[in-house]
């Protein structure tokens, strides 16, 4: 049993993209995202650093869930888990944090989860947690988160050279970021404020 989370369903340009929902991560997303970090192109995208278990994930999990500075949401569609999305690194001083996205199954990529789990991940990044920025590290191969964030509103602001290691090799990374004011230039919401 999920607890409730936040929902949303957007209008495309072309097409209308799925209901998604975003509630907070616990045990019970374990099994699915051990899973997820065995597919290379998930783990290679993200940077994982050493061999998934069960048992890492579960404490992972526990960390996150403890932690002050990370907030952490499984990301649903139609009721079963697809992804996760992370706002980590919160830094109450400035006001900002880290946001780490995936969407785990290959039949849920390319069909907008993650454009739709971004926005609402980003309503409680700027409405719920008040932050004043959100930022993110993507490897420069990466065509498809890149292509996503910037959709979503995120702003290129800077090369970091061969700040990931991707199949061994060293590759640039773009730092990627969203202030507050940008968000609530943005005009993807629906009427009311809120995702249509």
């Amino acid at each position: 049993m999920t607890k409730p989370g936040i929902t949303g369903k957007m209008e495309a340009a072309t097409r209308p993209l799925p209901a998604v929902q975003l509630v907070p991560l616990n045990a019970e997303h374990a099994k699915n995202m051990f899973q997820w970090m065995t597919d290379l192109e998930v783990s290679a995208n993200i940077g994982l650093r050493s061999e998934p278990t069960l048992e890492k994930t579960q404490a992972w999990i526990r960390r996150a869930l403890n932690d002050p500075e990370t907030r952490a949401y499984a990301i649903l569609l139609a009721e079963c888990q697809v992804g996760s999305l992370v706002f980590d690194r919160i830094d109450p001083y400035l006001s900002n944090a880290r946001l780490s996205i995936y969407i785990g199954p290959e039949t849920a990529r390319g069909r907008g989860v993650g454009s739709v789990a971004i926005r609402l991940g980003l309503i409680q990044a700027f409405e719920m947690l008040a932050l004043h920025k959100v930022w993110l590290k993507v490897h420069v191969h990466n065509t498809r988160a890149i292509r996503t964030y910037l959709k979503a509103g995120f702003v290129m602001e800077g090369i970091l050279r061969d700040e990931f290691r991707l199949a061994g090799e060293f590759v640039d990374a773009f730092y990627m970021g969203m202030r507050r004011a940008d968000f609530e230039r943005l005009d993807w919401r629906g009427r009311n404020g809120r995702p249509a």
